[in-house]
């Protein structure tokens, strides 16, 4: 196994320890490759100068650190609290990202195949009226 092979098969611990110890940003590297890792602020940590959420527009967050995937639903699309909109592959897991309310799905904010990190919002679904 390369370097990079073995580094994403211990991503999950790598960002549970990160998490642990409060580490915002860490980069290996050796002889043949080097990565950096930013885990980002969770809502809690964000600036108060934010802009607010409004009850129409609730973002979808990515559970992990890893490479989103789509679960080939349309713009539009009604979806429920609960229904699987897409996937995080972090080495050899495949979580899903589920609706968190109901509602109708806006575009993917991250593309197809691309890095997130934890926490990143990767929808936005409108609530029904």
């Amino acid at each position: 196994m390369t370097f990079l092979e073995d580094l994403l098969n211990d991503l999950p611990t790598l960002v549970e320890r990160m998490r642990h110890h409060d580490v915002r940003h860490v980069s290996l590297k050796n002889e043949t490759g080097a990565i950096a890792l930013t885990v980002t602020a969770t809502p809690c940590q964000t600036a108060h100068g934010a802009p607010a959420v409004t009850v129409e527009d609730i973002p979808v967050l990515s559970p992990e650190m890893g490479r989103f995937r789509q679960n080939g639903l349309s713009i539009g699309q009604t979806v429920r609290t609960g229904d699987i909109i897409g996937f995080i592959e972090t080495g050899a897991l495949r979580l899903p990202v589920t609706a968190t309310t109901n509602g109708t799905l806006g575009p993917a904010e991250i593309g197809d195949n691309s890095p997130v990190g934890y926490h990143d919002v990767l929808f936005r679904i409108h609530q029904d009226a």
